[in-house]
Protein backbone atom coordinates (compact mmCIF):
# COMPACT_ATOMS: atom_id res chain seq x y z
CA UNK A 1 0.00 0.00 0.00
CA UNK A 2 0.73 3.50 -0.34
CA UNK A 3 2.75 5.48 2.41
CA UNK A 4 -0.21 8.02 2.63
CA UNK A 5 -2.56 8.38 5.39
CA UNK A 6 -5.49 5.76 4.76
CA UNK A 7 -8.90 7.73 4.93
CA UNK A 8 -10.10 7.34 8.88
CA UNK A 9 -12.67 4.47 8.03
CA UNK A 10 -10.34 2.51 5.99
CA UNK A 11 -8.29 2.44 8.68
CA UNK A 12 -10.51 1.81 11.62
CA UNK A 13 -11.84 -1.36 9.34
CA UNK A 14 -7.84 -2.44 9.09
CA UNK A 15 -7.59 -2.56 12.82
CA UNK A 16 -10.67 -3.94 13.14
CA UNK A 17 -10.06 -6.73 10.50
CA UNK A 18 -6.25 -7.50 11.68
CA UNK A 19 -6.85 -7.25 15.38
CA UNK A 20 -10.25 -8.17 16.59
CA UNK A 21 -9.41 -5.38 19.43
CA UNK A 22 -11.55 -2.62 21.07
CA UNK A 23 -10.23 -0.36 23.71
CA UNK A 24 -11.26 1.63 26.99
CA UNK A 25 -8.69 2.03 28.76
CA UNK A 26 -6.34 -0.81 28.00
CA UNK A 27 -6.34 -3.38 25.27
CA UNK A 28 -9.04 -6.44 25.22
CA UNK A 29 -9.65 -8.98 23.17
CA UNK A 30 -13.68 -9.44 22.11
CA UNK A 31 -14.68 -11.87 24.20
CA UNK A 32 -17.21 -13.58 21.25
CA UNK A 33 -17.27 -14.01 17.55
CA UNK A 34 -20.19 -12.32 17.88
CA UNK A 35 -18.45 -9.35 19.05
CA UNK A 36 -16.78 -9.35 16.33
CA UNK A 37 -19.01 -10.05 13.43
CA UNK A 38 -21.11 -6.82 14.85
CA UNK A 39 -18.55 -4.42 14.77
CA UNK A 40 -17.04 -5.65 11.59
CA UNK A 41 -20.61 -4.83 10.11
CA UNK A 42 -20.65 -1.44 11.85
CA UNK A 43 -17.12 -0.58 10.39
CA UNK A 44 -17.79 -2.29 7.01
CA UNK A 45 -21.26 -0.08 6.29
CA UNK A 46 -19.40 3.14 7.61
CA UNK A 47 -16.03 2.51 5.50
CA UNK A 48 -19.32 1.92 2.45
CA UNK A 49 -21.08 5.05 3.50
CA UNK A 50 -17.52 7.30 3.94
CA UNK A 51 -15.08 5.91 0.98
CA UNK A 52 -16.08 6.17 -2.49
CA UNK A 53 -16.22 3.52 -4.52
CA UNK A 54 -15.29 3.00 -8.33
CA UNK A 55 -17.19 4.93 -10.20
CA UNK A 56 -16.80 2.30 -13.15
CA UNK A 57 -19.72 -0.49 -12.61
CA UNK A 58 -17.18 -2.58 -15.64
CA UNK A 59 -14.63 -2.09 -13.03
CA UNK A 60 -16.44 -3.27 -10.09
CA UNK A 61 -17.89 -6.41 -12.01
CA UNK A 62 -14.43 -7.71 -13.13
CA UNK A 63 -12.81 -7.89 -9.77
CA UNK A 64 -16.19 -9.29 -8.58
CA UNK A 65 -16.14 -11.79 -11.10
CA UNK A 66 -12.66 -12.47 -10.37
CA UNK A 67 -13.06 -12.72 -6.59
CA UNK A 68 -16.33 -15.04 -7.16
CA UNK A 69 -14.16 -17.11 -9.68
CA UNK A 70 -11.83 -18.00 -6.54
CA UNK A 71 -14.80 -17.81 -3.72
CA UNK A 72 -16.36 -21.30 -5.97
CA UNK A 73 -13.07 -23.18 -5.45
CA UNK A 74 -12.31 -22.95 -1.57
CA UNK A 75 -12.98 -25.22 1.23
CA UNK A 76 -17.21 -25.17 1.37
CA UNK A 77 -17.21 -24.06 5.44
CA UNK A 78 -15.93 -20.78 3.50
CA UNK A 79 -17.97 -19.96 0.82
CA UNK A 80 -21.14 -19.93 3.01
CA UNK A 81 -19.75 -16.68 4.01
CA UNK A 82 -21.57 -13.83 3.49
CA UNK A 83 -19.32 -12.69 0.71
CA UNK A 84 -19.36 -8.32 -0.29
CA UNK A 85 -16.67 -7.55 -3.06
CA UNK A 86 -16.17 -3.57 -3.72
CA UNK A 87 -13.60 -1.69 -5.31
CA UNK A 88 -12.94 1.58 -3.57
CA UNK A 89 -11.89 4.54 -5.19
CA UNK A 90 -8.46 5.49 -3.26
CA UNK A 91 -4.85 5.50 -4.38
CA UNK A 92 -3.46 2.70 -1.44
CA UNK A 93 -2.01 -0.67 -3.73
CA UNK A 94 -4.06 -3.18 -1.29
CA UNK A 95 -6.81 -5.19 -1.29
CA UNK A 96 -8.08 -6.79 2.13
CA UNK A 97 -10.76 -9.55 3.08
CA UNK A 98 -12.50 -9.74 6.49
CA UNK A 99 -13.33 -13.04 8.15
CA UNK A 100 -17.08 -12.13 7.14
CA UNK A 101 -16.29 -12.05 3.60
CA UNK A 102 -16.08 -8.46 2.82
CA UNK A 103 -13.53 -7.75 -0.12
CA UNK A 104 -12.32 -4.56 -0.33
CA UNK A 105 -9.91 -3.74 -3.24
CA UNK A 106 -8.51 -0.01 -3.37
CA UNK A 107 -8.02 1.03 -6.93
CA UNK A 108 -4.50 2.11 -6.48
CA UNK A 109 -3.84 -1.75 -6.83
CA UNK A 110 -5.34 -1.85 -10.04
CA UNK A 111 -2.09 -0.44 -11.34
CA UNK A 112 -0.22 -3.12 -10.76
CA UNK A 113 -2.46 -6.32 -10.86
CA UNK A 114 -3.52 -4.81 -14.08
CA UNK A 115 -4.71 -8.12 -15.90
CA UNK A 116 -6.83 -10.78 -14.57
CA UNK A 117 -4.28 -13.45 -13.74
CA UNK A 118 -2.65 -10.97 -11.29
CA UNK A 119 -5.54 -10.05 -9.42
CA UNK A 120 -6.60 -13.33 -9.05
CA UNK A 121 -2.89 -14.00 -7.03
CA UNK A 122 -3.81 -10.62 -5.20
CA UNK A 123 -7.44 -11.89 -4.36
CA UNK A 124 -5.96 -15.92 -3.75
CA UNK A 125 -3.72 -14.44 -1.64
CA UNK A 126 -5.67 -12.55 0.89
CA UNK A 127 -8.40 -15.06 0.92
CA UNK A 128 -5.79 -17.73 1.83
CA UNK A 129 -5.10 -15.90 5.03
CA UNK A 130 -8.61 -15.88 6.22
CA UNK A 131 -8.92 -19.70 5.29
CA UNK A 132 -5.56 -20.66 6.81
CA UNK A 133 -7.06 -19.14 9.84
CA UNK A 134 -3.74 -16.05 9.87
CA UNK A 135 -5.60 -13.34 11.44
CA UNK A 136 -6.54 -14.83 14.52
CA UNK A 137 -3.27 -16.09 15.03
CA UNK A 138 -1.67 -12.36 14.63
CA UNK A 139 -4.39 -11.27 17.38
CA UNK A 140 -2.61 -13.38 19.64
CA UNK A 141 1.26 -12.41 18.69
CA UNK A 142 0.56 -8.87 18.29
CA UNK A 143 -1.39 -8.91 22.33
CA UNK A 144 0.99 -10.77 23.06
CA UNK A 145 4.00 -7.88 21.92
CA UNK A 146 2.72 -5.41 23.86
CA UNK A 147 1.92 -3.38 20.71
CA UNK A 148 -0.78 -1.44 22.69
CA UNK A 149 1.89 -0.09 25.31
CA UNK A 150 4.75 0.62 22.40
CA UNK A 151 1.65 3.32 21.15
CA UNK A 152 2.02 5.12 24.16
CA UNK A 153 -1.35 4.65 25.99
CA UNK A 154 -4.51 2.44 25.50
CA UNK A 155 -6.68 3.54 22.37
CA UNK A 156 -9.88 4.30 22.30
CA UNK A 157 -12.13 2.44 20.17
CA UNK A 158 -11.35 2.46 16.55
CA UNK A 159 -10.68 6.04 16.50
CA UNK A 160 -6.95 6.44 16.41
CA UNK A 161 -5.98 6.47 13.14
CA UNK A 162 -2.43 6.15 13.23
CA UNK A 163 -2.47 3.72 15.65
CA UNK A 164 -4.56 1.52 13.03
CA UNK A 165 -2.07 2.26 10.55
CA UNK A 166 0.81 0.94 13.14
CA UNK A 167 -1.25 -1.92 13.64
CA UNK A 168 -1.94 -2.98 9.67
CA UNK A 169 2.11 -2.72 9.53
CA UNK A 170 2.91 -4.99 11.65
CA UNK A 171 3.25 -8.22 9.22
CA UNK A 172 2.34 -11.51 9.62
CA UNK A 173 5.18 -13.99 10.56
CA UNK A 174 6.94 -14.74 7.46
CA UNK A 175 5.56 -18.64 7.68
CA UNK A 176 2.37 -17.36 7.19
CA UNK A 177 2.91 -15.00 3.98
CA UNK A 178 4.32 -18.12 2.70
CA UNK A 179 1.34 -20.38 3.43
CA UNK A 180 -0.70 -17.97 2.01
CA UNK A 181 1.18 -17.52 -1.20
CA UNK A 182 0.84 -21.32 -2.01
CA UNK A 183 -2.33 -21.40 -1.00
CA UNK A 184 -3.05 -18.81 -2.74
CA UNK A 185 -1.75 -19.65 -5.74
CA UNK A 186 -3.63 -22.80 -5.62
CA UNK A 187 -6.86 -21.27 -5.26
CA UNK A 188 -6.58 -19.01 -8.34
CA UNK A 189 -4.97 -22.52 -10.51
CA UNK A 190 -8.19 -24.10 -9.49
CA UNK A 191 -10.39 -21.10 -10.92
CA UNK A 192 -8.49 -21.52 -13.91
CA UNK A 193 -5.67 -18.82 -13.63
CA UNK A 194 -2.20 -18.85 -14.14
CA UNK A 195 -0.49 -19.28 -10.71
CA UNK A 196 2.98 -17.88 -12.82
CA UNK A 197 1.54 -14.80 -13.07
CA UNK A 198 1.85 -14.38 -8.91
CA UNK A 199 5.95 -14.26 -9.77
CA UNK A 200 4.90 -11.13 -12.27
CA UNK A 201 2.45 -9.40 -10.23
CA UNK A 202 5.16 -9.37 -7.05
CA UNK A 203 7.52 -8.16 -9.45
CA UNK A 204 5.50 -5.45 -10.60
CA UNK A 205 4.92 -4.50 -6.84
CA UNK A 206 8.47 -4.32 -6.05
CA UNK A 207 8.81 -2.13 -8.94
CA UNK A 208 6.25 0.32 -7.95
CA UNK A 209 7.56 0.89 -4.51
CA UNK A 210 10.25 3.36 -5.22
CA UNK A 211 10.78 3.91 -1.49
CA UNK A 212 9.81 0.88 0.11
CA UNK A 213 10.12 0.44 3.84
CA UNK A 214 12.40 -1.72 5.58
CA UNK A 215 10.66 -5.38 5.33
CA UNK A 216 10.00 -5.79 9.07
CA UNK A 217 7.79 -2.76 9.22
CA UNK A 218 6.42 -3.75 5.90
CA UNK A 219 2.90 -6.03 5.76
CA UNK A 220 5.00 -8.41 3.23
CA UNK A 221 8.01 -9.69 2.88
CA UNK A 222 10.42 -8.85 0.65
CA UNK A 223 9.62 -9.00 -3.14
CA UNK A 224 12.59 -11.10 -4.30
CA UNK A 225 12.27 -13.50 -1.89
CA UNK A 226 8.45 -14.12 -2.37
CA UNK A 227 8.91 -14.72 -5.96
CA UNK A 228 12.12 -16.79 -5.56
CA UNK A 229 10.00 -19.01 -2.57
CA UNK A 230 6.74 -19.24 -5.13
CA UNK A 231 8.89 -20.26 -8.22
CA UNK A 232 10.45 -23.09 -6.26
CA UNK A 233 6.73 -24.11 -5.14
CA UNK A 234 5.25 -23.29 -8.56
CA UNK A 235 4.83 -26.60 -10.36
CA UNK A 236 2.15 -28.20 -8.16
CA UNK A 237 0.21 -24.74 -8.54
CA UNK A 238 1.07 -25.28 -12.53
CA UNK A 239 -0.20 -28.96 -12.58
CA UNK A 240 -3.39 -28.42 -10.76
CA UNK A 241 -4.01 -25.40 -13.21
CA UNK A 242 -3.38 -27.60 -16.70
CA UNK A 243 -6.32 -30.19 -14.80
CA UNK A 244 -8.57 -27.01 -14.37
CA UNK A 245 -8.02 -26.34 -18.19
CA UNK A 246 -7.84 -30.13 -18.85
CA UNK A 247 -11.77 -30.17 -17.90
CA UNK A 248 -12.97 -26.94 -19.30
CA UNK A 249 -12.27 -24.52 -16.44
CA UNK A 250 -11.76 -21.11 -17.96
CA UNK A 251 -12.50 -17.93 -16.16
CA UNK A 252 -14.62 -15.56 -18.25
CA UNK A 253 -13.75 -12.32 -16.07
CA UNK A 254 -13.62 -9.66 -18.88
CA UNK A 255 -12.80 -6.06 -18.33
Amino acid sequence: MTRRALPATVAAILLVTNLFVFSNSEAQILTTQKDVEAELRVQWMEMKRSTPQHPSQRVQRFVQCIAYAIIDVIPEEFQGLNWEIIVFDDEARNAMVTPEGKIAVFSGLLEVADTANELAAVLGHEVAHLTEDHVKERVRRSVGTGIFGALGGGLTGVQSQEAAQVVFQMPFQREQEREADLVGMTYMALAGYNPASALSLWRDMGGARSQRPPEWLSTHPDPEYRMSDMAKNLAPALTTYNESLDVGIRPLCRL
